[in-house]
């Protein structure tokens, strides 16, 4: 609501006072020959709309149009990404160090995340494979190792190598890669029945098979996984927690203000390759005085699925929006908010289906970001705020003696404007008003049944005179309060829309008059 604010206090008060001070030093500098003189000075002459007046105000806070015109403001709040870190740890901390000792073939050793996940494939970018296959018999042998479902560019892992027979003292002949450890960056594992298989042959020199030795090891150690595949359970993914300013009501005393059709928007996006529900954890909207009001509906209670990709490296984007239909946003969102609290999580295989394959990559990641949207559709009655705006006139005026202003303004939006100010110094001494009493910058353009505006109105006109005892106090002001008071046409009995198309004309000039002493 500050953009109003800087506005209508901006352009009809603060060019009035600070903006023309360059002008108005030009005329105190008049050739010492003049004595007594006034100017007149024309300071504004334009035509805009309130969208041209705001236009782009930063990523958080933005003005968007409707294809129909209608204005709405949008605060925009995004949490980091949260990522699918938590089951690559799982399967990592298994995954540091493997030792399987081979005693047959096919020997099994179990791969898996836990009792309720079951992994079918997954993907390695680091990590390190050693064997140890010594010949115990007192004959030549050739070894051979394999891992069938442990591949590198579609080729299974394979080694094999002819040891010398066993003498029967010392270290049995043992191939072995203690040294030169297989990188396994690159391999892809498929993960039949919860297990990986090593086949293993030792045979003779006569091509009988042989049982392997004792001490057969292979090891891996360090594995690290850039995919999964797979049912990999149910595990719920915390999001972090956020606020969104809305500083429409920042400077809120008074009144009563109603917005039609208010929405908070949530916008997933997702490379989980999974199912998963939205858990709304909180979603909060605090008021101005402090008071944490609950934004309730089934969606809240409940939560709500969001799309997942089917394919690794896409993105599904979910966008789920609260309105008047799903929750009780109207009666919040004019509860005068100046902040929305809220956190997403998100419960993967919510419904426990083991019968879905999904996956993830190390890379994979939801975020939320919230979007609330106050559209210019509504009412407001008596709505009054105040703000404060530094101003430094000491001085400036140099021997000027008096300054008449004169406002003119034809609105065609349905919004009404009143304003009082006061000049305060340093000490927050009351130097002088503004004016005497409430003056009316805008009178509030007519509306037709449906809101919208039927013409621009008639023009107002406001003359505000500083001179004498009243010039002389602003002199030493440094700031200058102002309270405006807002109403809709009507004065808030009924919901009107303000539009990219409706404008405001602004005509303000001033006679300036000069005293050589």
């Amino acid at each position: 609501m500050k953009l109003f604010i800087t506005f209508f206090t901006g352009i009809c008060l603060l060019w009035v006072l600070v903006g023309c001070t360059e002008s108005i030093e030009d005329f105190s500098r008049v050739d010492e020959t003049r004595y007594d003189a006034a100017y007149a000075v024309p300071l504004i002459d334009s035509e805009v709309t309130l969208n041209e007046l705001i236009g782009d105000v930063s990523e958080e806070i933005s003005l968007t149009v409707d294809p129909d015109g209608l204005l709405r403001f949008r605060y925009s709040g995004e949490v980091p990404a949260v990522g699918s870190d938590i089951v690559f740890a799982r399967l990592e901390s298994i995954a540091q160090g493997v030792f399987v000792p081979i005693t047959r073939s096919p020997q099994a050793a179990p791969f898996g995340g836990g009792a309720d996940i079951d992994i079918d494939e997954v993907r390695i970018k680091g990590g390190l494979l050693n064997y140890s296959l010594p010949n115990g018999y007192d004959r030549p042998v050739t070894v051979t190792l394999s891992i069938p479902d442990a591949r590198l560019d579609g080729v299974p892992f394979s080694v094999s190598a002819d040891l010398p027979a066993y003498s029967g003292e010392g270290t049995p002949p043992t191939f072995q890669n203690r040294d030169t450890p297989v990188n396994l960056s690159g391999y892809v594992l498929t993960i039949p029945n919860d297990s990986l298989y090593f086949e293993y042959s030792i045979v003779g020199e006569n091509g009988e098979d042989l049982a392997p030795s004792a001490q057969t090891v292979v090891s891996f150690t360090n594995l690290r996984f850039s995919y999964v595949e797979g049912y990999l359970g149910q595990e719920l993914y915390p999001g972090l927690r956020d606020t969104v300013e809305v500083d429409f009501f920042d400077r809120y005393l008074e009144g009563e203000v109603f917005f039609e059709d208010p929405t908070i928007t949530m916008t997933l996006t997702n490379t989980f390759g999974l199912p998963a529900l939205a858990q709304v954890s909180v979603l909060n909207v605090v008021d101005v005085n402090g008071n944490v009001i609950p934004i309730t509906g089934t969606a809240v209670e409940e939560g709500f699925y969001f799309n997942f990709p089917t394919i690794p490296g896409d993105t599904a984007i979910t966008t789920f929006v609260f309105d008047n239909s799903n929750s009780n946003i109207s009666e919040v969102l004019s509860a005068r908010p100046v902040a929305l609290d809220y956190e997403v999580n998100a419960l993967i295989n919510p419904d426990g289906d083991t019968d879905i394959i999904g996956f993830l990559t190390d890379t994979a990641a939801y975020s939320a970001r919230v979007d609330v949207e106050l559209p210019l559709y509504g009412q407001a009655s008596g709505f009054v705020l105040r703000d404060t705006f530094p101003i430094d006139l000491m001085d400036r005026f140099g021997e000027v003696v008096g300054v008449d202003f004169r406002l003119t303004t034809r609105n065609g939006i349905p919004l009404s404007v009143s304003v009082e100010g006061t000049f305060l110094d340093e000490n927050d001494n009351a130097l002088a008003d503004l004016t005497d009493g409430r003056i009316q910058l805008l009178d509030a353009a007519p509306i037709g049944a449906a809101g919208n505006v039927l013409n621009g109105g008639e023009p107002l006109i406001n003359d505000v005179t500083f001179e004498d005892d009243r010039l002389d106090a602003i002199r030493s002001a440094d700031r200058l309060v102002v309270a405006l008071n807002f109403s809709t046409t009507g004065q808030g009995d009924v919901s009107v829309r303000v539009t990219n198309e409706q404008k405001l004309q602004v005509l303000l000039g001033a006679i300036v008059r000069v005293e050589n002493r």
